[in-house]
């Protein structure tokens, strides 16, 4: 259970006592069972923040005291001045590792100085001597001098960098995927430091934050090299990635409490929603119907291998997730990560026209908008009640604007909309009420 479910259960004991849930002996139980609640979370991550703040704001000062000097140096001034930032960087480091070597503080704040100096030296360097390179040069040759950084330091910051810098370099090779297709060894290379630190601290700010950038990161590599020898076929590469990550948001912290504890939930919740509604619109089967079922001729070639491996090891891990969850009658998880399976159903339907995927996913919509609806009363979950209701707003409102229909009758229907999703809530809390006293 996360610290702050714990420190939510301590608050309820009295009361539980009280009512005579529970008894004292079990409560003391509970207590010893959990233990103590540490309250340094909250000033660690203000630490490292903090120090990392300052970190940055130092590194981008010494840049921008050398620049505007620069010119007035001669070029052996410049060319050891190139190296200051650097040596700096590293001397702050190697202090940090032999004085601070348990402040986590001190390691982020350390690791993301020294990776700015990295780019600092290198951009220097290369005027000073006149050393020219692409753009996407620049940026890998930083990626993987700031690698190292990562695990030497137990950095988090530094690994989110170099994702950050990696798919930017991938996107740079947009027009020719077979190269973009290194973005993924290269990703791996931060693939340990990720499980480390889920391992090590799942439920903490910085798991979250390198959740939250790996979420996206991967996302955007995914736009940069998969689906490209078949066209159309994002309609099943896209949910069968923001499903998995669904997926395995569930399984790496199923007890979150806060939100910001479950980024790979709410990435993957989100943007199967969006997909979902996106798919219930007919123009866009029939747009893909054009060439959406025909063989790219690039499809057969060897170069087209590695598309065809990761696609197909993506939708694997997907089945073999969602059939996880199948097994453990987790109805909710499940029906929310069914979306690639239709989305699998109407490409293969070969449906031209539209109409087959257009009533698939109005339907899948509408089912889930009520079961979630549903399962949110029987659970008096009012968060689950109102994105029931968001879903079937949206589909309803979709579906009017995709219509003849009068203004007047859209506009009484919004009415009733909103007049439901205020009785629905006002309902709940009254429940609540009455199963608080």
């Amino acid at each position: 259970m996360s610290k702050s479910g714990i420190k939510w259960l301590y608050q309820e004991l009295p009361g539980l006592i009280a009512r005579g849930v529970l008894t004292q002996d079990a409560a003391e139980r509970l207590r010893q069972h959990y233990g103590e609640v540490k309250s340094i979370t909250k000033t660690s991550a203000l630490l490292i923040v903090l120090g990392t703040l300052g970190a940055l704001l130092i590194g981008l000062g010494i840049i921008l005291l050398l620049a505007h000097n620069w010119e007035q140096f001669s070029r052996l001034t410049r060319g050891v001045l190139s190296f200051l930032p650097l040596v700096l960087g590293q001397c702050l480091a190697l202090w940090i590792l032999s004085r601070r070597p348990y402040s986590g503080a001190f390691k982020e704040a350390g690791a993301t100085f020294l990776s700015l100096m990295v780019v600092a030296s290198i951009s220097l360097i290369s005027q000073t001597y006149n050393i020219s390179a692409d753009p996407d040069t620049f940026i890998l040759t930083w990626m993987f001098l700031i690698i190292p950084l990562v695990y030497l330091m137990q950095a988090s910051l530094p690994a989110a960098i170099y994702l950050v810098g990696i798919t930017v370099w991938s996107g740079m090779q947009f027009n020719n995927p077979v190269k973009a297709m290194i973005f993924w060894p290269l990703a791996a290379l931060a693939l340990p430091h990720f499980i480390w630190t889920i391992r090590r601290q799942v439920y903490a700010l910085r798991s979250a934050l390198l959740s939250l950038v790996m979420a996206i990161c991967v996302s955007f590599g995914v736009s940069f090299t998969l689906g490209k020898t078949w066209s159309g076929f994002w309609v099943v590469i896209f949910p069968s990635l923001y499903a998995t990550l669904y997926f395995l948001g569930y399984l790496k912290v199923p007890s979150a409490t806060v939100l910001w504890q479950k980024p790979l939930r709410l990435v993957g919740s989100l943007a199967l929603f969006i997909l979902a509604f996106i798919f219930t619109f007919r123009a866009l089967w029939q747009y893909l119907g054009i060439d959406a079922y025909l063989i790219n001729r690039s499809v057969y070639d060897i170069s087209a291998l590695p598309d065809h491996i990761l696609t197909m090891a993506l939708v694997i891990i997907m089945m073999l997730l969602f059939y996880d969850n199948l097994k453990r009658k987790n109805v909710n998880v499940t029906l929310t990560g069914a979306l690639p399976l239709l989305a699998i159903l109407a490409y293969l339907s070969g449906d031209r026209t539209g109409l087959l995927p257009m009533l698939i996913f109005n339907l899948y919509l509408l089912v889930l908008g009520i079961y979630r609806i549903s399962s949110g009363f029987r659970s008096a979950n009012l968060g689950l009640i109102n994105t029931g209701m968001l879903m079937l707003a949206v589909l309803i409102m979709a579906r009017f604007f995709d219509s003849g229909i009068s203004f007047v009758v859209k506009g009484l229907a919004f009415i009733i909309i909103g007049i439901g999703f205020l009785a629905v809530n006002l309902r709940l809390a009254r429940r609540l009420k009455e199963v608080q006293k």
